[in-house]
């Protein structure tokens, strides 16, 4: 690696952030490191002024940002693919273009972390949480009670623990990226997936940024989340294969967890015939994944579904 390549690219993705794109860029750029570091920004044709807010930057630190335009919006996903595939570093930080850093060593810390070991592939450390006005904003990242992770920590978790605003992991993505990945609905698990794949997972102690949830995000209705943990469901499915079975068990068994809660509570508020195809529809991914099951199980499933009050009657199922 010559002396003019970044030791370590910032990737970010902004769409419509013109209110929260100077925070975050002033974060990164305050960065105390000794090593060369660069902003890959992939703007997705905002409809407001983080453009103009860019352009601006990168006329004060040319040899620091990277801007990426378009003239037809791409979509999140997309864009944060465009945006990787640009990133020259050893390592990649990533940083979305409404959250920010608070701490002027993140970037130096996780690099000295990651030198001295390679047998890791992604750090990160917790974060504050705020929302659009900068006040303090309920967390969605569970309680960690350890610090060491692995693959099979990320597949198992029902809530996604690291945070995208901490990202930090070695320039390794297969190139192109795999179709899992790519036809994700949210990329996150997927790329903790391709990065678990190849070592460990470490959280770093402290804060060094900020993510900011928004009140109208993509996952806030009750449609919207039915429809990720689909998504998310048919992206098991298919990491399972691209990873060529060999996280077979443990992948299965999120599955097996997946369809149980789909089940179960998809049907919930269903009634008659509605709830009916409902559990018919969905109950072959729960048998298909739960492995041989007696007919007392089975009959308790099905009970549990379509006729809760008859498991007052518990000595039937005993």
């Amino acid at each position: 690696m010559d002396s003019g390549t970044p030791v370590v690219s910032v990737c970010m993705i902004t769409y419509n952030h013109e209110k929260f794109i100077g925070q975050a860029i002033e974060g990164i750029v305050s960065q105390e490191c000794n090593f060369k570091f660069e902003i890959v920004i992939g703007e997705d044709c905002s409809k407001d002024g983080t453009r103009k807010i860019i352009e601006d930057y990168t006329a004060k630190y040319p040899d620091i940002l990277v801007p990426l335009y378009t003239e037809k919006n791409m979509g999140a996903k997309l864009n944060a693919t465009r945006a990787l595939t640009h990133c020259r570093g050893k390592y990649i930080a990533f940083l979305e273009g409404d959250d920010y850093w608070t701490d002027p060593l993140k970037l130096q810390k996780q690099f000295d972390f990651m030198e001295a070991n390679p047998d890791y592939t992604i750090c990160f450390t917790r974060v504050d949480v705020k929302d659009e006005n900068n006040l303090e904003a309920d967390d969605p990242y569970p309680v960690l009670t350890k610090d060491e992770f692995s693959l099979e920590d990320v597949v198992m978790a029902e809530n996604c623990f690291i945070p995208t605003a901490t990202l930090f992991f070695p320039n390794i993505l297969p190139r192109p990226l795999p179709e899992f990945y790519v036809n994700a609905m949210s990329g996150d698990i997927g790329l903790h997936l391709l990065l678990g794949d190849k070592g460990k997972i470490k959280c770093l102690p402290g804060k060094t940024g900020v993510y900011r949830e928004h009140p109208g995000g993509i996952t806030k209705t009750e449609k919207a989340r039915k429809e990720s943990y689909q998504e998310l469901f048919k992206l098991y499915i298919r990491a399972n294969e691209y990873f060529e079975y060999r996280h077979d068990k443990v992948i299965k068994a999120r599955l097996l967890q997946m369809s149980k809660i789909k089940l179960i509570f998809g049907s919930k508020d269903l009634k008659g015939v509605e709830k009916l195809k409902y559990v018919m529809n969905n109950a072959p991914d729960y048998f298909k994944y739960a492995g041989r099951r007696t007919l007392k199980e089975t009959l308790y499933i099905y009970t549990l579904l379509l006729f809760p009050s008859l498991l007052k009657f518990k000595k039937i199922f005993l």
